[in-house]
């Protein structure tokens, strides 16, 4: 599969598992309109995002609109990052963080955001 553009939005669960199956690393931030966490957390994954290039793909979900796909994942709260290893959720991420704090758990999970 192509390259994605960074934090495209997923229309609906289908795609979501689609992307998650074709990807090596996918990282996936659900995020909602009214968040503003997460629009403050958006400039911090795109710049993860571009800095991995090849080794990282991204999405986000838009958890209003698609409420099963969060309701499946779990998801608690705004805005929460999960990471998908080879269509597998690997790890969880839960609220805002810094550029650095993704890069690290990023290398935590065994995606090298520097590659």
């Amino acid at each position: 599969m192509g390259r994605l553009t960074p934090l495209a939005l997923v229309a609906s669960a289908g795609e979501l598992d689609r992307l998650a199956s074709s990807q090596p690393s996918l990282l996936v931030t659900f995020t909602g309109p009214k968040c503003i966490i997460c629009k403050r957390l958006a400039p911090m994954l795109e710049t993860v995002v571009r800095e991995a290039g090849d080794a990282l793909a991204s999405a986000k979900v838009d958890a209003e609109a698609l409420p099963e796909v969060s309701e499946r994942f779990e998801i608690r709260s705004l805005p929460t990052t999960l990471l998908f290893r080879n269509g597998v959720l690997a790890d969880r991420l839960t609220g805002f963080a810094t550029a650095g704090a993704l890069r690290s758990w990023l290398e935590k999970n065994g995606v090298n955001p520097a590659a």
